[in-house]
């Protein structure tokens, strides 16, 4: 009856075919395996190895020590089950492995349910696992591989899979290889110009069933020859999405704003500083697609303080002397917030009238705001998601501005296009990406960089504390408060998560028993909701609070003069990027300001190297390029604006010539097929389908 499922089973097996119509896997199996994410052919086939086993030289019982991994080949005497004393829920077994004239004991813990009655006493087998030295003097192997000889040679590399407790590893890997025998997997390069890399099925199969001669090493580093050929099929599917977005948005109609500039050219000139030879760079850049009657979809990167959000200014007053309107969505009410006092700042002389539109609006305020945008009378407004809700018309909207567009997802950008039908883009980021890496990662738009930073910017001193020196860290907030300063204090945990002491709570608890007693102390972190947490940061703002101990929800926030200092817990759990992002948070006024970065006391040799970087780097761009050296491109890719894209191998890319060869194999191919319309391409129709639903407006590829 097996027999007969697992033939038709075989027979009939697509990659959308459910796991639960598997030969093996009945109900209880295939949900457990549902919960993590397993629930297609597809899913089964891609859920890789989590290590690798090594079985091919088998260890000497002379040789044998405390410490080792070691393989034996020996004989299994008795097996004794029995129950634990502690939980008597749980069962062990014990017995001894004779090898060469010694004796091993073997200790196996919680015995699983399939294992017990089953262990093949009286054999001849190998066993694999950790030597440790017993209580007796003698060598003991808890947990031990073990494999049957009589059953033939065990594989020489074996996978070990990440599962749920009642799915077996052998039960699984025969799944795999049932599945991956079908040879229905198609990858997103065509094969006549794949060249030397491995085929997606392939490269599957090295990994579920590695050859004699891998190197395990690679396998477990996710640098094998099968890992960078997963990682360079999903990076080509990615760039060829990218590449088609872009020639579609070339296509799409914009408003071309070329009327007289009246307005931006007096916000210009009435500044009370001189342009950085960047922002007048971005702005002509800008200047220039606004007059086109193409779409825009320009990204603008820069570092914080850079000067972005006066170019977004710029170019939002040039939709407004053209006779239209303009937006600027932020991720946050405080910073849209920010915005609209900065933009009446900057923009009051010219009298544009300009409006805040977030959720602490009330419905009588709300109601003239919506109904002017409705109508046109109101040139520009500033606001978070509410600016995207149904009940927003804007009626000649010209320029939309996305404010870190990452924190936002691809169906927000997407619905701030809808406002205007043929509405122009204009996306900030302040995240640290290499130039080089950024023309990949954002090849569906245009990029302007701000490379230069305004003159007078007040220097940030960047120091490294170890977690011994926590009150040395005390003393040197509580003369900064005592000098009217404020302390953002960022940690990892929200509560005792991994780690209490590094948590919001026990750390605020820790901060008022210490030289800091006196210290007005808040906290703030992710799961607060979004009215609390404005709240919070309200007081921190306006003098209320002296420190905010806080997690990364402060990397994204607004100006706070005042902040001249930032203790970064645990820092070396964070990346170069986000470091620097925090880092941002202070130096917005005019006294010198320090970041200083604890170390915990676990912190290995390459951590505190790392963290050396951020006092040597001061800029966005060197920390990029050092993070670029330290992480390569895939970490980055993987790590960045990808946003939603189900981008599960692009981190293994190692070096940047990977991906700009990607990108080159796209623009070629696109020439060859810029339809996708061959039989060649049926593979990357495929995976672009998987990102129909994800921002891109691929729609009507396939």
């Amino acid at each position: 009856m097996d027999d007969d499922r697992r033939a038709s089973d075989s027979a009939s097996l697509r990659i959308t075919s459910p796991i639960a119509a598997m030969a093996g896997i009945g109900p209880k199996r295939a949900a457990a395996l549902a919960s993590r994410g397993i629930e297609t052919a597809g899913d089964l086939i891609f859920h890789l190895p989590s290590r690798y086993q090594d079985w091919r030289e088998r260890t000497p019982p002379n040789d044998l020590r405390p410490g080792t991994i070691a393989v034996i080949e020996g004989d299994l005497g008795k097996i004794l089950e029995g129950r634990m004393r502690a939980a008597r829920w749980r069962r062990f077994a014990t017995g001894w492995l004779k090898a060469g004239g010694r004796r091993i004991r073997l200790v196996w813990f919680n015995l699983p349910a399939y294992m017990r009655g089953y262990l093949p006493a009286g054999q001849r087998v190998l066993i694999r696992g950790r030597v440790t030295g017993a209580a007796d003097g003698g060598l003991e192997i808890a947990q031990p591989e073990i494999h049957q000889l009589s059953e033939g040679a065990p594989p020489r590399i074996r996978p070990v899979y990440r599962l749920p407790t009642f799915v077996g590893q052998r039960l699984f890997a025969n799944l795999v290889t049932r599945t991956l025998s079908q040879g229905f997997v198609r990858g997103a390069i065509p094969d006549e110009v794949r060249g030397e890399i491995p085929s997606v099925q392939d490269a599957l199969a090295y990994l579920h069933d590695p050859p004699a001669d891998a190197d395990v090493r690679a396998l477990e580093a996710g640098e094998s020859p099968g890992h960078i050929a997963l990682a360079f099929d999903e990076l080509f599917a990615f760039e060829l999405a990218l590449l088609i977005e872009r020639a579609r948005s070339a296509r799409r109609t914009g408003i071309a704003l070329d009327g007289r500039e009246d307005l931006s050219t007096r916000l210009i000139r009435e500044l009370p500083f001189e342009l950085t030879n960047a922002q007048a760079g971005a702005i002509d850049e800008i200047r220039a697609d606004l007059a086109r009657h193409g779409q825009m979809n320009r990204m603008l990167m820069g570092d914080v303080g850079s000067g972005k959000t006066l170019v977004a200014f710029w170019a939002m007053l040039r939709a407004v002397e053209c006779g239209h309107q303009a937006a600027m969505m932020a991720p946050t009410e405080l910073l849209a917030e920010q915005h609209y006092r900065s933009f009446q700042r900057l923009c009051g002389k010219l009298n544009i009238r300009s409006a805040l539109l977030t959720g602490r609006i009330g419905a009588v305020d709300r109601k003239p705001i919506l109904r002017d945008l409705s109508s046109g009378d109101l040139p520009i407004v500033f606001g978070t998601h509410a600016l995207i809700q149904e009940r927003v018309r804007i009626r000649d909207l010209a320029l939309g501005v996305i404010d870190e567009q990452h924190r936002f997802g691809v169906f927000d950008r997407a619905k701030m296009k809808a406002l205007g039908a043929r509405v122009n883009l204009l996306m900030m980021t302040a995240t640290p990406i290499p130039r080089s890496l950024a023309m990949s990662l954002f090849a569906n738009l245009d990029v302007s960089f701000l490379d230069e930073m305004p003159p007078g910017r007040t220097p940030i001193s960047t120091e490294i504390y170890s977690e011994d020196d926590l009150a040395r860290t005390h003393d040197l907030l509580h003369a900064e408060i005592q000098n009217g300063g404020r302390a953002y204090y960022v940690v990892p945990f929200i509560d005792g998560e991994d780690d209490e002491a590094k948590s919001v709570s026990a750390t605020a608890a820790r901060i008022a028993k210490s030289v800091l007693r006196d210290a007005r102390i808040g906290t703030m972190h992710g799961r607060m909701a979004g009215a609390q947490k404005d709240r919070v940061m309200r007081a921190f703002r306006d003098g209320a609070l002296d420190i905010l101990v806080c997690t990364t929800v402060v990397e994204v926030g607004i100006d706070v003069p005042e902040a001249t200092v930032i203790v970064i817990d645990a820092a070396e759990r964070y990346g170069l990027a986000q470091l620097h992002q925090l880092r941002g948070r202070v130096g917005r006024g005019d006294q010198p300001s320090r970041c200083c970065l604890i170390a915990s006391r676990d912190c290995d040799s390459d951590s505190l190297e790392r963290l050396n970087v951020m006092r040597q780097c001061t800029t966005g761009k060197s920390v990029a390029e050092a993070d670029l050296q330290l992480r390569g491109p895939g970490d980055l890719l993987g790590a960045r604006q990808t946003g939603a894209l189900p981008l599960r191998f692009i981190h293994l890319v190692r070096d940047l010539h990977t991906v700009e060869r990607a990108r080159r194999m796209a623009e070629d191919w696109l020439k060859r097929d810029p339809n996708l319309e061959s039989a060649a391409s049926e593979g990357a129709r495929d995976a672009l389908r998987k990102m129909l639903s994800l921002g891109f407006s691929l729609g009507d590829v396939g």
